[in-house]
């Protein structure tokens, strides 16, 4: 594997974060101790972020785990709007729940379905200002075809991994690299978005509907 950024300037990172809520520290807690894969708090921030700029009210995100992005999301939108976590895992609901209810400044609802997110993002005819992918990787090429039709215009479609470890660059990719490789290829190629992949952490796409 490639790594992203050297392990020096991931430490760097890692120690210049903003103070957040002490609930995110016993989740990502949790996510080391069970080797459960979350976006973590470089990432976190700057979902935090575009939520913010760009006064989203409707987030739909496909794989919400414990609900560790969805609580940034959430926080970013202030009492405004809503965030729709989708989640196969019942435990993992539970958990999120229970991480959730901690959180005395989480003003905005997050409402968990449990499912498949790309299920549940098809039979869905609401229009969205941000979703967030973290799908398996194989299934990115069917969100990015799912999303064009499901987010406002100027809404943004988010997806982590899109650098995979560095198996994008390699040769011979298996299954769920070529389908990172080919999500990445219909943002660029595609009309009806403007994108860019930001380096941090395992790669961040922020795709922009025109």
């Amino acid at each position: 594997m490639i790594s992203v950024i050297s392990t020096e300037l991931e430490k760097y990172l890692e120690n210049h974060t903003m103070e957040r809520h002490t609930i995110f520290h016993e989740m990502e807690q949790h996510a080391e101790s069970s080797d459960f894969p979350i976006v973590g708090p470089q990432v976190g921030q700057l979902l935090y972020i575009l939520t913010k700029l760009s006064k989203a009210v409707k987030v739909f995100e496909v794989g919400s785990g414990f609900g560790y992005s969805a609580l940034w999301f959430g926080l970013g939108m202030g009492s405004r709007g809503t965030v729709i976590a989708t989640e196969y895992n019942e435990e993992n609901i539970n958990r999120a729940q229970t991480y959730l209810r901690q959180v005395d400044t989480l003003r905005s609802t997050i409402a968990f379905q449990q499912g498949n997110g790309i299920d549940i993002l098809a039979d869905t005819d609401d229009k969205f200002d941000i979703i967030f992918n973290d799908a398996n990787k194989e299934d990115y090429p069917n969100v990015f075809e799912l999303s064009k039709a499901r987010l406002k215009k100027n809404g943004m479609l988010i997806s982590d991994n899109t650098l995979w470890h560095g198996r994008v660059a390699e040769a011979d990719p298996d299954e769920k690299t070529a389908g990172v490789i080919k999500y990445n290829e219909l943002i660029f190629n595609s009309d009806d978005f403007y994108s860019s992949i930001i380096p941090l952490r395992d790669g961040i796409a922020v795709s922009i509907k025109l």
